[in-house]
C-alpha cells in the first residue's frame, strides 16, 4: 500500500513542526491527527492538482503512522480504490495538509 518512506510538502511541515514548539506535540503524532480530521471532514484529494512533497522530514511509514497504519491504509484504499501506492502517499499528504490548516 503506502512506500515504506513518506514525507509531506514543505508548508505542511513547517505547520507541524510550529505546532510542536507550541504543544511539544511530535509531527508524526500530529499528521495522524491532522488526517483523521481531514477524512472527517471529507475532503476528497484530487489527483490531477499535482501535490509536490518537498519536506524534509522523511519517515518511514510505521512512524508516521504508528498503531493507525491498518486503519489510516484502508480508509485510504477505499476512498482512492484505483490510486498507485504513490498515488496514495500523495493522498496522504494532501489529507494531513488539509487536517492542519
Amino acid at each position: 500500500m503506502l512506500p515504506q518512506q513518506m514525507w509531506l510538502n514543505k508548508s505542511t511541515e513547517d505547520k507541524l513542526k510550529k505546532y510542536k514548539e507550541e504543544t511539544g506535540i511530535n509531527p508524526n503524532y500530529a499528521a495522524r491527527v491532522a488526517f483523521f480530521k481531514s477524512i472527517e471532514s471529507g475532503f476528497i484529494y484530487d489527483k490531477s492538482k499535482e501535490l509536490k512533497l518537498t519536506g524534509s522530514l522523511k519517515l518511514d511509514k510505521h512512524t508516521w503512522l504508528g498503531k493507525t497504519q491498518l486503519v489510516t491504509e484502508l480508509l485510504l484504499k477505499q476512498r482512492y480504490p484505483s490510486y498507485s501506492d504513490k498515488e496514495l502517499q500523495a493522498a496522504w499528504a494532501a489529507h494531513v495538509e488539509d487536517g492542519s490548516m
